[in-house]
């Protein structure tokens, strides 16, 4: 690959090429420069002096407040959906596994006192037949 030096010295010679040449002109003529200073008389001078001290007009408490409530309300517009997103995320990340736990422990509790409650039910429904049978009825 060439060097940029290189490139750039190639660039230069095809413009060269394909550039008319002007009569009489040196390839770098030398730059003008200021070189004298000059001072204008200050009885004509014509330039605009600021000569009185203007302040900026300061809004009232009404145009503030409108103007903050305005930006509160762009701002809130913006970010609302980008904070209902990651509270979202971090309930579904948080509370899904809870839930998930929560509902399996409620299950267990369901089947034992259901296993309770039939139990108690079969052994009253045996000691009323044993009964009834005892005393021949």
């Amino acid at each position: 690959m060439a060097e940029p030096e290189e490139l750039l010295g190639r660039a230069d010679a095809l413009m060269a090429r394909h550039r008319p040449a002007r009569p009489g002109a040196q390839p770098y003529a030398e730059i003008p420069v200021l070189d004298e200073v000059v001072e204008l008389p200050r009885e004509n001078d014509d330039l605009p002096l600021l000569t009185e001290l203007v302040e900026p007009a300061s809004p009232d408490a009404a145009q503030t407040e409108s103007l903050a409530a305005g930006i509160r309300a762009s701002l809130l517009a913006v970010l609302q959906p980008e904070i209902d997103a990651v509270i979202e995320k971090r309930l579904a990340d948080g509370l899904t596994p809870l839930v998930e736990k929560m509902l399996h422990q409620l299950r267990g509790d369901l089947q034992s006192i259901a296993r309770e409650v039939l139990v108690n039910a079969i052994h009253a429904a045996v000691e009323q037949e044993l009964g009834r049978r005892k005393t021949g009825n």
